[in-house]
């Protein structure tokens, strides 16, 4: 009861601009965290992965079906175009958005699709959302190579924008990218897309 009076008291005896001021600090501090914490894959962080390993994201000077694995790790920036031509090949392909930093459920390791798609006789291209340099120098013992969408092809930075119009031209018609990841095709049609694997009609 006394303790309530002691606060109470001091709280009286703050002048209101001061009060006004702790207050505003504190929303400000409040808006800074949130900030902070939804920035995550609203941006490529392509200059910032680029500026820390020069030699990671490079242009592919060969057709991206003749990619393979390499022993240091290499992500690829590519339109979706380009993805689509490679396709055309395949009977049973499957795309997948990677998210790097993502440890949801419906997000699935590199490692674990790649197991998935070669026993279903699948060919796998896994394509990141963003670009992040602790995920991306790991060797993840998978087929192909990662790549990444080419922000400078398509202007922006901005993830929703770039990734929707990379599975436009991916798929062919207008999409906008939200929550689907996976992406099944027959020879570069689209068969179905999911948000997750079990979903996924294979």
């Amino acid at each position: 009861m006394s303790v309530k009076f002691k606060i109470r008291d001091q709280q009286e005896n703050i002048p209101a601009k001061h009060w006004n001021s702790i207050v505003i600090l504190f929303m400000l501090s409040f808006i800074s965290c949130s900030i902070n914490g939804s920035f995550q894959g609203l941006y490529s962080y392509y200059d910032k992965t680029n500026m820390r390993a020069p030699y990671l994201i490079q242009k592919p000077a060969s057709p991206l079906c003749n990619l393979i694995q390499p022993d240091t790790p290499v992500v690829y920036a590519i339109n979706g175009m380009e993805l689509k031509n490679c396709l055309a090949q395949f009977e049973k392909s499957l795309v997948y958005i990677w998210r790097p930093k993502c440890t949801s459920d419906i997000c699935v390791s590199p490692k674990d699709l790649q197991k998935f798609c070669q026993s279903n006789n699948i060919e796998l291209f896994i394509v990141a959302e963003y670009y992040d340099y602790e995920n991306m120098t790991l060797n993840f013992p998978i087929k192909r190579p990662i790549f990444g969408v080419d922000c400078e092809y398509y202007s922006t930075h901005l993830t929703q924008k770039y990734v929707s119009m990379f599975l436009t031209d991916l798929i062919g018609e207008k999409t906008t990218y939200q929550e689907k990841q996976f992406f099944l095709l027959n020879y570069g049609c689209v068969l179905d897309m999911s948000s997750s694997m079990e979903k996924l009609k294979i």
